[in-house]
């Protein structure tokens, strides 16, 4: 046996070695390969092949994903949809039953609750925000999380959840209301360290005080 073939046998071997444990069939253009430049094109193979699944698997999770929320007035394709006056009109009497439930459970005025729900979502329960925010009263993922929220779409659950977020900052700033609505929009550690209301929390206190008064003075 020559040395030509003697070496054919030997990366022979190696391939079939290797490919017992790869999920690919190796393809060698001949014995004239050398080992390394077959191995790597076998490499590069199965990464091209476990990228191209990877992409896949992200557009189909992606493509199902959507969640169908059912409505008092019938149901929505849409992921985050925005309701019209006339939906939003039905699904009132539900939002506000939620509102005094919240409202008894954490000690929190009703009309503090619809002014902080007014300013976040304007009464949209499927909000979504561009730092993902969500739902009637704009619960952050995490804090959905930490506030046992599974659902932060469903109107119940998002505020309860934001109702009692709201309640630890009043416990957190010793019943001060801007200081736990400033809080509720910037996080407690900003107010902190801030040692009062954030510039960039001011306009929302005052957008939700401004609605507090309307709301209390009959004009909402």
């Amino acid at each position: 046996m020559n040395l030509k073939v003697r070496i054919a046998n030997i990366l022979q071997a190696k391939i079939s070695e290797i490919q017992k444990r790869v999920p690919l069939q190796i393809r060698s253009s001949g014995a004239s390969n050398s080992f390394s430049a077959t191995l790597e094109d076998a490499v590069e193979e199965v990464t091209n092949r476990r990228l191209a699944l990877d992409t896949t698997n992200r557009r189909l999770t992606l493509d199902t994903s959507k969640t169908v929320y059912p409505l008092v007035s019938g149901s929505h394709e849409a992921k985050y949809p925005v309701l019209s006056s006339d939906e939003l009109s039905a699904l009132m009497p539900r939002i506000n039953a939620a509102i005094a439930s919240a409202s008894e459970k954490y000690g929190v005025e009703e009309n503090m609750i619809r002014s902080i729900i007014k300013a976040e979502s304007s009464f949209q329960p499927f909000s979504l925000s561009t730092s993902g925010a969500m739902g009637l009263m704009q619960l952050m993922p995490g804090t959905a999380e930490w506030l046992s929220v599974a659902d932060p779409y469903n109107i119940e659950q998002n505020i309860r959840g934001g109702t009692q977020y709201f309640r630890d900052q009043l416990n957190n700033f010793s019943g001060n209301t801007k200081l736990a609505l400033a809080a509720y929009n910037t996080g407690p550690n900003a107010v902190r360290r801030y040692g009062g209301i954030p510039a960039q929390a001011q306009r929302y206190v005052n957008r939700v005080l401004e609605y507090y008064q309307m709301y209390n003075a009959g004009k909402y």
